[in-house]
This record gives structure tokens, C-alpha cells and sequence, in this order.
């Protein structure tokens, strides 16, 4: 080969070299360059798990498992990767109920029926005057409202509001000395309640017997309907009659005051003169003492 043709081939095979080391320098800085594609791209930790960018790791570049959790702040703020965390959730406030608020699992009970109770009082008084009493007893019952009952005598009856029973006993006591007293209260009033249940089913037989009475067709029905109705209105009339006295003995308390007298008695100086002559003297009638 010349010497002319070795220099070309010389040029050429190191313009070929050239071009090689170019290429290949211009592949590796493109791969520098170039964005990491999505499949090794770094996932986000799942929830508890260390943040890469707090979590302290070993020589090894392994997060140990002893690392510390990202701190609150951190995680509301934002996590290592920069995406916004989640807003923490709000409780709902608990208030008690108000004072006048009653809880459904306790209902308020039913008010209570008062009792219903008849007031009875009798007096013995020792009194000088027994008619005067008497007179006094009837006129006080009557300015509180009651009215006579009975009157004998040495006797007397009155019924009276029971609003004013304790204020006819403290005027009563007044008018003599006290003998002997009793005030009593019965209470009737599961009396009442039981009057008051069967006559409501009386009341609901009557009406029952009265429209089979209506509808019965033969006379010999009729004539049993007829007689059990009238039994049971006789008992719906009794125990109305009950209620009622009832009723009467409760709005209106019974006293009755009985008088005994007290007598006087004269008191006479019993003396004995120390000598017979001067019971000669006729001292005895002047002193009017006993001999």
C-alpha cells in the first residue's frame, strides 16, 4: 500500500472512532436526562407506614423498624411526597340534656290520686250551762259553713266543711273543760276506686242487655232479658246511692259535742264555841256555827 492510501484509511478509521465515542456519549446523557418511567417510580407509603423522607434509615438504606412515625404536624401539613393529608375528623359535640328534659327511658309517672279520707270528732264537755252550749255549738258550726245534724238533750251533731274541721275542734275546746276526746280519718279510698270499677261494668252490662232486648224476638227471651236488666239496674242504683253518701261523708265532716254539768255546791264554816255558856248567850244562832 502507498503512502497516500495509508493516510486516508487512517483518517477515515479515526473519523468512524470519532463518530462512535460521540454517539455513545450522546445515548448515556440522554439516559441521564431522561425521567424515570412510572412502573419504578417510588409508590406513596401506605397509611402507618414511615415517611421516606423522615424515617431514619440503616447503613443498609432498609428503614428499621424501631424509626420514628412522621409527627401529626408533619401529616397535617402534608405528607413527605407533598400531597395535602387528609383534614383530621371533627366529633360531634355531646351536650346534657336540660333540667326540664326528662330521658325517654324514664317516663314521668302518672300523678298520684290523693286519698280520700271522712273526718270524724267526738267531745265531752263539763260546762255549767248545757242549753247555752249547745246554742253556741249550732251557731258556730253555722257561720263556717255546716248546718245541724241532730240535737238532744245534752247533745249535738254538726257536719262542717272539712277545710274548716281543725277550726270548729280549737272553737268547741273553748267553751268548757275537755272529758274526753277521739278524731278519727278513714280512708276509703280503695272503697271509691272499687265502687267506681264495678259500676262501669254494670253500666257496660246495662247497655249490653238493652240492645239484646231490642233484637229479641221470642217473648220467653224477652222476659229473662227484662229480669236480668232490671237486677242489674238495681245494682247500678246502689252503688250510685254508695258513691254518693261517700261523696256527702267526705266534703263534709260530722262533730258530735255531748255537755255533762257541773254543780255548785255551798260551803258552810262548821265550828264548836269553845265554851256551853256562851252557847246560853245565844252566840251559836248570832254565828250561825254548829254546837
Amino acid at each position: 500500500m502507498s503512502l497516500r492510501a495509508s493516510f486516508w484509511w487512517s483518517l477515515v478509521r479515526a473519523l468512524v472512532v470519532g463518530l462512535t465515542l460521540l454517539a455513545v456519549m450522546g445515548c448515556a446523557g440522554g439516559a441521564m436526562m431522561a425521567p424515570a418511567p412510572p412502573s419504578v417510580a417510588a409508590a406513596a407509603p401506605p397509611p402507618g407506614a414511615p415517611s421516606p423522607a423522615v424515617a431514619d434509615r440503616d447503613s443498609d438504606g432498609i428503614p428499621d423498624v424501631n424509626d420514628r412515625l412522621p409527627d401529626e404536624e408533619t401529616v397535617v401539613a402534608g405528607n413527605a411526597f407533598g400531597a395535602p393529608a387528609p383534614a383530621k375528623p371533627v366529633k360531634a359535640p355531646t351536650t346534657a340534656p336540660a333540667a326540664g328534659d326528662s330521658p325517654t327511658t324514664n317516663p314521668t309517672p302518672p300523678p298520684r290520686r290523693e286519698s280520700l279520707l271522712i273526718y270524724n270528732a267526738t267531745l265531752v264537755l263539763a260546762v255549767f250551762q248545757v242549753d247555752a252550749s249547745l246554742g253556741k255549738i249550732e251557731e258556730l258550726a253555722r257561720s263556717m259553713g255546716g248546718y245541724l245534724a241532730a240535737r238532744h238533750d245534752a247533745s249535738i251533731t254538726v257536719r262542717i266543711p272539712r277545710a274548716r274541721f281543725q277550726e270548729l275542734l280549737a272553737g268547741v275546746v273553748k267553751l268548757g273543760d275537755v272529758l274526753h276526746r277521739n278524731v278519727e280519718a278513714i280512708d276509703v279510698s280503695d272503697q271509691v276506686v272499687d265502687l267506681e270499677a264495678r259500676l262501669k261494668n254494670a253500666r257496660a252490662v246495662r247497655d249490653r242487655l238493652a240492645q239484646l232486648l231490642q233484637g229479641a224476638t221470642a217473648t220467653k227471651d224477652a222476659l229473662e232479658i227484662e229480669k236480668e236488666l232490671a237486677r242489674v239496674m238495681g245494682e247500678i242504683e246502689a252503688m250510685e246511692g254508695k258513691l254518693k253518701l261517700y261523696a256527702d261523708k267526705i266534703a263534709y265532716s260530722t262533730v258530735t259535742v255531748s255537755f255533762e254539768p257541773l254543780h255548785t255546791s255551798e260551803v258552810h264554816a262548821m265550828a264548836r264555841l269553845p265554851f256551853r255558856w256562851l252557847d246560853e248567850l245565844g252566840l251559836a244562832a248570832l254565828l250561825q256555827v254548829k254546837q
